[in-house]
């Protein structure tokens, strides 16, 4: 197996990253079997880990449009880290596997071991330079590196409770991570959702309540890289959600990652963010989207919404 520097691998993958931290596979695998993680021997021997920071903006919905969390803003993530560590390892003879975020690996638990931030109540990794304002991604290489680039973490949550407090679904507790309570779960879930569910979601996918709180996050995630400009697709007009076919929208709307879960999910959730509105303006568009085969989870939640609105024009 090929030796490498390194240091020639961190400076190669920092001209592309914000953060980055190298660690040898079995580094990871030692610490996620303590987790009583089933992992089985890697076939890759280095492991890097990579930040790149996205930012902080804020864009409301209106009556015609609708906003998902600010992460999904700009283009389609998952593609851009791939791509991104793809130009680093065009230069590195070496076969490898590239992972951002939908892969069985714990992307949390190999950045805390490379040192990119530490573990967050909120669930988050949490960088002192960047908050909690960085995306993940993992490079498995074939590689045999001299020694272990690890970034310096002395940084923790204290006694603050701030995002816990402030979590409209009780999702976070300072002993466990109720992952079925929380908004950007279960409005990514293919399934019926209660009232209490639908009366607390406020987004169109996703949740940044527990990042917004975060007194780590003050004065953080100003740094816009190009991939993640704003392109008008930031607002999802409800008009297209319920008038276009899926290929249609999905053509109109590529490059959004918001988009990974489908078109559906999307409709899902306007509809609750419309009954949340009060917004009769697209009843009759709700009702006719019944004519078109969808989900029984997507039939369950238009009833209700239908119900709901139609009582407050009565």
């Amino acid at each position: 197996m090929t030796k490498i520097s390194s240091q020639a691998l961190y400076d190669a993958f920092s001209k592309k990253f914000d953060l980055v931290g190298i660690i040898e596979s079995e580094t990871y695998r030692k610490e996620a079997l303590k987790l009583h993680k089933n992992i089985s021997q890697f076939p890759y021997e280095t492991m890097v880990v990579v930040g790149l920071t996205y930012p902080y903006r804020v864009i409301r919905h209106t009556k015609t449009h609708l906003v998902p969390s600010f992460y999904t803003f700009g283009s389609d993530y998952h593609q851009v880290l791939k791509q991104r560590m793809k130009e680093v390892l065009n230069d590195f003879d070496t076969k490898y596997e590239l992972n951002v975020d939908n892969h069985p690996l714990d992307e949390r638990l190999a950045a805390t071991l490379a040192g990119l931030g530490f573990f967050g109540k909120n669930q988050l990794i949490i960088n002192q330079a960047y908050g909690s304002y960085f995306f993940l991604g993992m490079a498995l290489l074939d590689l045999k590196i001299d020694h272990e680039i690890k970034l310096d973490v002395t940084d923790d949550c204290g006694a603050c409770r701030i995002c816990l407090d402030a979590c409209p679904t009780k999702a976070l507790d300072e002993n466990q991570y109720h992952i079925e309570k929380c908004m950007s779960y279960y409005n990514q879930s293919k399934k019926v959702l209660s009232t209490e569910e639908m009366d607390s979601n406020y987004c169109l996918f996703g949740c940044d309540i527990c990042q917004m709180v975060c007194p780590k996050n003050i004065n953080k995630g100003q740094i816009v890289h190009e991939e993640f400009e704003l392109n008008g697709k930031e607002m999802v007009s409800i008009l297209d959600l319920f008038l276009d076919s899926d290929k249609t929208f999905n053509k109109k709307y590529e490059t959004m990652s918001y988009l990974w879960k489908g078109k559906t999910i999307l409709m899902r959730n306007a509809l609750m963010l419309l009954r949340k509105q009060k917004n009769t303006d697209f009843l009759d568009l709700i009702k006719q989207s019944k004519m078109t085969k969808r989900a029984d989870w997507y039939e369950k939640t238009s009833d209700q919404v239908i119900h709901d609105l139609e009582n407050l024009i009565k």
